[in-house]
């Protein structure tokens, strides 16, 4: 029994992988489902499942971009990725409407390449996203994203630059290069103009493990486009290792964020000898940022100062360690006491 179709989830060789939380991606409505091995020999015993139960040899591959290739936009197709780390030596433009991309590994993916579950992932010099997604309304779930391209111009493990994606249990790694490392322009995840009303759920972005980031004012997460509104980060947990105190976890460019930006229960940590002074750096401090906002609700963070320098209002929050009445959104520009 393959991968089915059926108003109540997804099953793998009759396992139940989602419940009906994903309508009609898995269910009624469901377009192709193609799938990735590491390789189409008797070594892979995913791949030997799906032979066994039938899948045609047609629908599975051995790389994300073929079977991205095989895939057709806006009829929810999906990619089924078998565990592995699956190397791409250039970025995926990811540009179908409504395709989709699932990790068959299980839900955890605080992983890197190193130690696989199922990632994706680039080594490849000057490979700026592993994924650039400029497609609107995809989803994905369950996977690894990687780029460990030891260069500058490796930016990020993701670009997201399409309207209303879903992401959930996934993981973006980049900065993993000693190049990467140092340079301002390079993190885990960029959110750019198209990115209106993203939703990333459970996700982890970034690593602790790795090696220090030192570029000033560098971000595990990238805000640099134009106002995209509407982004939300529930769950997630963002990850960090650096001592040089002008680095940060947020970078946002100039007029890179819209109204609206949600963190709703994240935890941000940075592990080093010396505290970031600050979560979310603003490129330049004027008033044009005055009306965006960033809210933060029951979130906290270790090995960070403040949760922004900003001097004018940009962070907001709920948090009772924010004020001593609690439960009122006010902005967030004070150390906060106890952080290393």
């Amino acid at each position: 029994m393959s991968i089915t179709r059926f108003p109540h989830g997804l099953s793998s060789f009759g396992i139940p992988l989602y419940g009906s939380g994903v309508g009609p991606i898995f269910g009624p409505g469901c377009g192709n489902i193609k799938y990735v091995v590491t390789t189409k020999a008797s070594t892979d015993l995913y791949y030997v499942m799906l032979e066994e139960h039938g899948v045609s040899l047609n629908d599975i591959y051995t790389t994300l971009a073929s079977a991205y290739a095989a895939t057709t936009a806006s009829q929810n197709d999906v990619i089924a990725v078998c565990p592995g780390a699956y190397d791409e030596t250039a970025t995926l433009d990811w540009t179908k409407d409504n395709t989709h991309l699932v990790g068959l590994g299980g839900p955890n993916t605080m992983n890197d390449y190193s130690e696989k579950n199922v990632v994706i992932y680039t080594d490849t010099s000057a490979v700026d996203y592993t994924i650039d997604l400029t497609g609107d309304h995809c989803v994905f779930l369950n996977i690894g994203i990687n780029n460990v391209g030891n260069s500058a111009t490796n930016y990020a493990a993701m670009k997201v630059n399409g309207y209303g994606n879903y992401f959930e249990n996934v993981s973006f790694i980049g900065a993993l290069g000693s190049s990467q490392l140092s340079a301002v322009a390079c993190g885990s995840l960029t959110v750019s103009t198209n990115g209106h009303n993203s939703r990333f759920i459970n996700c982890v972005i970034g690593e602790d493990c790795w090696g220090a980031r030192t570029g000033s004012r560098s971000g595990q997460l990238i805000c640099d486009g134009s106002q995209p509104n509407g982004v939300v980060f529930r769950d997630c947990y963002f990850r960090s290792q650096s001592s040089t105190a002008a680095v940060a976890m947020v970078r946002i460019t100039p007029i890179a964020i819209g109204r609206g930006w949600i963190f709703d229960g994240c935890m941000f940590y940075n592990y080093g000898t010396t505290n970031l002074n600050q979560c979310f750096a603003s490129s330049v401090n004027d008033t044009t940022h005055s009306w965006t906002d960033i809210v933060l609700k029951d979130c906290f963070s270790k090995g960070i100062d403040k949760w922004t320098d900003h001097t004018v209002d940009l962070v907001y929050g709920n948090m009772p360690i924010a004020d001593d009445g609690g439960g009122q959104a006010i902005s967030l520009d004070e150390t906060v006491a106890g952080g290393a």
